[in-house]
Formats: C-alpha cells, sequence, structure tokens
C-alpha cells in the first residue's frame, strides 16, 4: 500500500462532506480528509456504520460528525446539504462518492439482457448521485466563492468495457458534466475534478448479478478476476483516498476539469 503524503494538514480548519463514506472507498476518502486536518461530514444511509466512521476519526485525534440521506433522492440530498451548511456556515470540500456498488445496485450486464429499470437503476447510481449532491453543494460554494468538488468515477467511463455500456455511459456522461461545471462554477471560485478507478483490492463489491455470461461465478467474480490479472500494480482504498485528498487541497488549486484514473496500469485512457 502506498504511504500517506506527508502534507499532513492541508485541509486544517476546512469543512468537508464526504457522500457514501461509511465503508471502503468513502471511509477511506473521510478518514484521510480528517488525517489532513478537516472537519469531516460522513454521509450515508446507515446510521450505525456512519458513526463508527465517525468514532474511528475521532479516536485519531480527528473531526466527524454524520448526516443521513440517500444519495438517490434529490430532496433527500438537499436538505442534507442545507443541514452540513447550517450547521458548519459553509462547505470547503465535497467527495462525491458511494452507491456505485451498493447492494441495490445492478452488476455488468450485457446490453442485451438489460430492460428499461436497468438503464434508470445505472444512471441514477453512477450520475444522478453525483449530480444532486455537486448542485447543491456547488450553490452553498458559490456564496462562499470558494471550493473543491471531486467526483468518484469508474474508468469505465473512459475505456470501453464489454458488460459496462451503462456503467460506463453514466460515468462517461457524470466525467463530461464535470468538465463542463469546472468551466461553469470557475468564475465563483470552484474547482472541479474526478477520479477514477477500476478494481480495488480491499473493497468488496456489493451489487447483485450480473449477467452468466460475464460472472463464471457469484456476482461478477469472474469479470472482476480478469480487470485484476491484467492490472500492472494492485490498487487499495486508500490510493483512491490519497488521490481524492490531492484534489481536495491546496496543491490541487491549479487543476480543474481533470480525471485522474488510479487504476494500477490495467489501461492508459487519454
Amino acid at each position: 500500500m502506498h504511504p500517506n503524503p506527508t502534507n499532513a494538514r492541508a485541509l486544517e480548519g476546512k469543512i468537508a462532506l464526504v457522500t457514501g463514506a461509511t465503508a471502503f472507498i468513502g471511509r477511506a476518502i473521510a478518514i484521510e480528509l480528517a488525517r489532513r486536518g478537516a472537519h469531516v461530514v460522513v454521509n450515508g444511509r446507515n446510521a450505525v456504520a456512519g458513526q463508527a466512521v465517525v468514532e474511528e476519526i475521532a479516536a485519531q485525534g480527528g473531526k466527524a460528525s454524520f448526516e443521513a440521506a440517500d444519495l438517490g433522492q434529490s430532496e433527500a440530498v438537499r436538505a442534507m446539504v442545507g443541514r452540513v451548511a447550517q450547521q458548519h456556515g459553509r462547505i470547503d470540500v465535497l467527495v462525491a462518492s458511494g452507491a456505485g456498488a451498493s447492494a441495490d445496485s445492478p452488476s455488468f450486464r450485457l446490453f442485451k439482457e438489460m430492460s428499461d429499470q436497468d438503464f434508470d437503476s445505472y444512471i441514477r447510481a453512477h450520475w444522478l448521485t453525483r449530480a444532486y449532491v455537486i448542485q447543491a453543494c456547488a450553490q452553498v460554494m458559490a456564496g462562499q466563492k470558494h471550493g473543491k468538488i471531486v467526483a468518484i468515477g469508474t474508468d469505465a467511463g473512459r475505456v470501453a468495457t464489454v458488460g459496462e455500456s451503462f456503467i460506463g455511459g453514466a460515468t462517461a456522461g457524470m466525467m463530461q458534466m464535470c468538465r463542463v461545471l469546472a468551466r461553469e462554477l470557475g468564475r465563483d471560485g470552484i474547482r472541479v475534478n474526478a477520479v477514477a478507478m477500476s478494481y480495488i483490492w480491499d473493497a468488496e463489491p456489493r451489487w447483485g448479478k450480473g449477467s452468466q455470461a460475464l460472472e463464471a461465478g457469484a456476482h461478477g467474480k469472474g469479470m472482476l478476476d480478469n480487470l485484476r490479472k491484467r492490472m500492472l500494480f494492485p490498487v487499495y482504498c486508500q490510493d483512491i483516498a490519497n488521490a481524492a485528498a490531492f484534489f481536495a487541497g491546496p496543491e490541487s488549486d491549479a487543476i480543474t476539469g481533470q480525471t485522474l484514473s488510479v487504476n494500477g496500469g490495467l489501461s492508459t485512457p487519454g
């Protein structure tokens, strides 16, 4: 696993909202931002899991609180962002993560086997969950004339992958949205970037079953094993957290509208 960067307090005093932060990648991001000095608002649907992350951060000397909201429900997301802004007076950093590999998200599926409901589910999980919270936080950040937004997605949005037509299509739309928002919101001092990933060695996929032709075992195990074999280097949750923290911190002040792939050499998108 890669070591943490040495700039340990680069986010001192910042208010950071991390969505989907109750487990795996989101949890690692929340802990890393807290290590760097931010007060982290941990978002998720499971209050018990969320409070456990808050307590873990506190045990390491950091500051955190929990806010519940279902990322797929726009009104719940807006209400949650409103509560955070009211309580803390501002939101300096948003890391939009979560939902893409949750238990109610579909797995790898061939296009010919998808239903209309599958189309809606992929778009909601991989795009709208980001759009809802980015829009709500951008309104807060525009009023304060500064902010950092980091969207977490998959490299399927950059590289054509069989079985990920709508995972990739929805994520590509989300990433293009972020590039446009980097231009739109830059006038208000807001930077918008994305981190893309592929197989994560210490994150457990929780989604439902996909197409039998792609699975060769339960829950897409065959396809996941193939991805891992093609990687040159392993990638862990902490690696994604380090990339997100870089975009959240002052080191990236001159960067906006970019997507950074952290994929262990699986692919080299331009």
